[in-house]
């Protein structure tokens, strides 16, 4: 039977684009479905609690006989890349598997939504994006006490970020991380095209992702010719690319 794959997904949403690239690298067809999760925060809704029981984006479905639900864009773009159709997206060997899988673990501990909640050009709209969330988190768990616990952790995964977003220390350690993760990258980048040798893997899928939401945040300095030249020649080859403007990797601020 044929895959038919569903994204719910939102533009501005690091794990969606990382979902939608690595649908469009892969080369198999998909359809779209847009969830609001800064107007409506349409993924508190009942019904999508009953796909995705934590209420983020994204979540892919793949009717082939049955419906298969998978959540978590870490899980859904290996999901995609162990799909027998399409293009390669692992490398060949176990050896670059291993460098591949650290190479987006460094990726997936930077903390992009800290980062993009503590930069925002607009604290106050920010703020009152969280608040949304803790707010009908709270009214829909007493209207629905089926999902009182689910509602429960995505209030207090809101409140956190309420918080750290504004805790200089939080944040300068963050910070300090994911430069250190560029130095890494920029080490394995100087000696070849790709993150893993000469083939695009999902190491590459993750970290496009990466330097675009770090470009948005304006640390520009981090990817520029002057710190990091290897990353920065990757960086514009990864946008050169069809799959970068086929998969919405979104490089603005979410509209009022």
């Amino acid at each position: 039977m044929m895959h038919a794959f569903t994204l719910y997904h939102h533009p501005l949403s690091v794990c969606s684009m990382k979902a939608r690239l690595a649908l469009e690298e892969k080369g198999v067809a998909w359809t779209s479905r847009e969830i609001d999760i800064v107007h409506t925060q349409e993924q508190l809704e009942p019904w999508y609690l009953n796909l995705n029981p934590k209420g983020v984006v994204p979540t892919l479905t793949d009717a082939n006989g049955e419906t298969k639900v998978i959540t978590n864009s870490a899980t859904i773009i290996r999901y995609v890349a162990s799909l027998g159709e399409g293009n390669d997206l692992l490398p060949a060997s176990n050896d670059d598997m291993q460098r591949m899988e650290k190479l987006i673990t460094l990726a997936d501990h930077i903390d992009l939504q800290i980062l993009s909640y503590a930069r925002h050009p607009s604290m106050e709209k920010s703020e009152k994006i969280l608040d949304a969330r803790i707010e009908k988190s709270i009214a829909l768990g007493k209207k629905h006490p089926e999902f009182e616990e689910a509602y429960k952790v995505c209030a207090e995964r809101s409140l956190k970020n309420k918080n750290f977003r504004v805790d200089p220390e939080y944040v300068g350690q963050i910070e300090k991380d994911a430069y250190a993760s560029l130095s890494t990258a920029e080490s394995q980048l100087a000696k070849s095209s790709y993150l893993i040798g000469e083939t695009y893997t999902l190491a590459d899928v993750i970290w496009t992702v990466v330097l675009s939401r770090l470009e948005l945040l304006g640390y520009d300095d981090w990817i520029s010719q002057e710190n990091f030249p290897s990353i920065a020649s990757y960086y514009q080859k990864m946008k050169n690319r069809k799959s970068f403007s086929d998969a919405n990797i979104q490089n603005q601020w979410w509209q009022k």
